[in-house]
């Protein structure tokens, strides 16, 4: 499947492509007569005669098989295609009128078929046979826009029903030929300034000065259209560049658009005003004194980090379920461009802009993915927020610094997609962005099994696509493609591309830009103002509450109770495995974070109220600990400890620190401060000889 025929025609003749085949749009059909010699000519001058006299416009093509075989388009505001058993008004006149007719003449009914896909104008018989309509193309365009003045929207695809045949299968043409499976037809354009893509959509000239003087068919104040057409030139020399590609778009423009270069052709086109366009820019570009802006690179240690950070991402997708794989890679992803675009490790992310950024609708999805994020590929800092400057604070989010690169002094290539439109992840499927990040990462071309894997859409790294997995992958590189931003080749392999967006495509995604950013705008709005929901409030009196009972709860057990129930989960602790212990300490942390309880204040408030005795007799067993486990669990251990002294701001071991603790150092802090309870803090070899002396007199030690 290709989204455009401009794609479709540039893989004719490649592999096992041939031709193609169309979509028609709603208020259009086809009728394929496929009755050969002089009966066949008879049976389409009467249907075209039929059509005519409903006020249909008509054009009639050779099919490009045996003589007599004709396709014959058709059109009419009324007309809606439909399967057999569904068709109703002007479908089912024309399809009884065909069938009346089958009848009549004595031929099969299926020579007679109506139809609402069918071989485009410029693509070739599927045997290499190149057949031209009747008449004049410019009149049947102009008849074809007075019977439809909008272009319809494009109709999704319906499903075929297989019917099986009920004549011999080997006198039927074979199916292998290379076919392409039904396309929609999409008119594809580079950035052009808005008065020139006005003109070419509607024949609509730009304001300005475009006489040249009087002639004997002009007036001295009349248009001229070779001053309009060569500034139009101009502006697609500029624009696109690619002369092909220019030419295309001047062919499918209004009926009253360039007229002069449509009837002289694209060779006088190209002699007459394209060379002369470019070299008149090669002279205004070769002339000037301002130099190029450069283009600022990342810093090095950005680079690293977030390359490594988006491995990090890719192994952390496995992790989650896949139905919340996409929007958790999306909002990385664009956290991490953010940082290359700012050249910092850390950057603000609040959470409206990530919502526009994303094109998703609801930003609790967002704080979900950024849960995740937080202590994997980085910091997400909330304590930078302040709740009386709401319009200039935000959180913030600090990728974590990348490995030392061990003297390599060259660093890694920058991969900096280009931004899509605003508005167009809105538009896209869902598993479109994890598909397009997938491929631009991709040295080549991937077949659509490998890139469903590879784009972490099915549940587990070897499990093989399911058929509903590589239909909604297929819809999703469709809907890429016609944006512009990955194309198939004709082995079905799909590659990362940036070229021109469909006109429609860029509107429809301007739109919903537009509606979103309108109700986003009214939610900041009334944040900055204060203005608080009556459920949050509700929901924040809930869980002061509940704490309150708890604290109540615990403050009446007696202190034998106490040390009994802090006992008997401490050994529940000691029993769970390195990774139930950090889900433990995470899930804990969160609910004293969301009681509004800081928790490094909570920290350094237990360790202050720990008894120095108590201190050195739980760091010695939390020494003997350590020490019976294997290599692999001790790295495990100390790599969960500093993800979660990390992720929560624990990381300082030593209360001396200037902007980490400001207060009065005393002596249990600085004996708690030489303890080794903490991997942030500490140097190893003073632990290892404080150690050996705590082994060898732990009386002494203990005071």
């Amino acid at each position: 499947m290709v989204p455009s025929l401009v794609d479709g025609l540039e893989l004719v003749g490649r592999g096992r492509v041939a031709a193609l085949v169309g979509h028609l749009r709603d208020g259009a059909g086809v009728v394929d007569v496929d009755v050969p010699g002089p009966l066949g000519d008879f049976l389409a001058a009467e249907i075209t005669d039929w059509l005519r006299r409903r006020d249909c416009w008509v054009l009639e093509r050779p099919s490009g098989g045996a003589k007599g075989r004709w396709h014959l388009f058709f059109a009419h505001p009324d007309f809606r295609y439909a399967p057999v058993a569904a068709r109703a008004g002007l479908a089912a006149e024309v399809s009884d009128f065909l069938i009346a007719l089958a009848v009549d003449v004595k031929v099969p009914r299926h020579e007679l078929d109506l139809r609402d896909a069918v071989r485009p104008l410029s693509s070739p018989h599927r045997h290499g046979a190149v057949t031209s309509p009747k008449g004049d193309l410019r009149e049947a365009l102009r008849g074809l826009k007075r019977v439809l003045p909008g272009r319809p929207a494009p109709s999704p695809l319906r499903p075929r029903v297989k019917i099986k045949p009920k004549y011999d299968q080997k006198a039927a043409p074979d199916t292998g030929s290379g076919l392409v499976i039904p396309l929609a037809l999409q008119r594809w354009k580079r950035q052009l300034r808005a008065e020139w893509r006005q003109y070419l959509l509607t024949g609509e000239v730009p304001p300005g000065s475009w006489a040249a003087g009087s002639t004997k068919t002009r007036h001295a104040v009349a248009v001229d259209r070779s001053l309009v057409e060569a500034a139009c030139t101009r502006e697609l020399v500029w624009a696109i560049g690619n002369p092909e590609t220019a030419w295309r778009i001047i062919r499918e423009s209004h009926p009253t658009a360039m007229t002069k270069a449509k009837h002289q052709g694209y060779s006088w086109w190209i002699a007459y005003v394209w060379n002369e366009s470019v070299r008149t820019a090669e002279m205004f570009t070769t002339t000037t004194d301002t130099k190029p802006r450069p283009v600022e690179i990342p810093p090095a240690n950005v680079v690293d980090a977030v390359a490594a950070a988006r491995q990090d991402l890719e192994r952390l997708m496995w992790t989650v379920p896949a139905r919340r794989r996409a929007t958790l890679l999306l909002v990385g992803h664009q956290l991490l461009d953010r940082a290359l675009r700012a050249g910092t490790l850390r950057v603000p992310c609040p959470e409206r802009d990530l919502q526009l950024d994303c094109g998703l609708g609801d930003r609790k999805t967002i704080r979900a993915a950024l849960a995740r994020l937080n202590g994997r590929i980085g910091t997400l800092h909330t304590d930078c927020l302040s709740l009386v400057e709401r319009d200039s604070t935000s959180y913030e989010f600090e990728i974590n610094a990348a490995p030392s690169r061990e003297g390599r002094q060259i660093p890694p290539p920058v991969l900096d997609p280009p931004p899509a439109a605003r508005g167009l992840w809105l538009l896209l499927p869902r598993a479109s962005h994890s598909l397009w990040r997938t491929l631009l990462t991709a040295t080549t071309a991937m077949d659509l099994g490998d890139l469903v894997v590879k784009a972490g859409l099915v549940e587990a790294a070897t499990d093989e696509p399911s058929k509903s997995q590589r239909s909604t992958a297929k819809a999703a590189l469709v809907a890429l493609s016609k944006a512009g931003m990955v194309r198939v080749d004709e082995h079905g392999r799909w590659k990362a591309a940036t070229r021109p967006r469909s006109v429609q495509v860029e509107q429809d995604a301007s739109a919903a830009y537009a509606r979103q950013l309108e109700t986003i705008e009214a939610e900041r709005a009334a944040y900055r103002a204060g203005t608080t929901s009556s459920w949050s409030a509700g929901r924040a009196r809930a869980i002061k509450a509940a704490k309150a009972r708890e604290k109540a709860w615990w403050d009446n057990l007696s202190p034998a109770a106490r040390a009994d129930r802090a006992e008997t989960k401490r050994l529940e602790f000691d029993q769970m495995s390195i990774t139930d212990q950090a889900a433990l300490k995470a899930r804990l942390a969160e609910r004293r974070i969301r009681a509004g309880i800081d928790e490094l204040e909570t920290y350094q408030t237990w360790l202050r109220t720990v008894p120095a005795d108590d201190l050195v007799t739980r760091s010695l067993e939390r020494k003997q600990r350590f020490k019976d486990l294997s290599p692999a669990e001790r790295g495990a251990s100390v790599a969960a400890w500093d993800r979660h002294r990390l992720r929560y701001g624990l990381t300082a071991q030593r209360f001396g620190t200037p902007g980490v603790d400001q207060r009065p150092t005393r002596p249990d802090v600085e004996q708690a401060a030489l303890l080794p309870d903490g991997a942030a803090a500490r140097d190893a070899a003073f632990l290892e000889r404080q150690g050996n002396l705590l082994e060898q007199d732990p009386r002494q030690a203990a005071g």
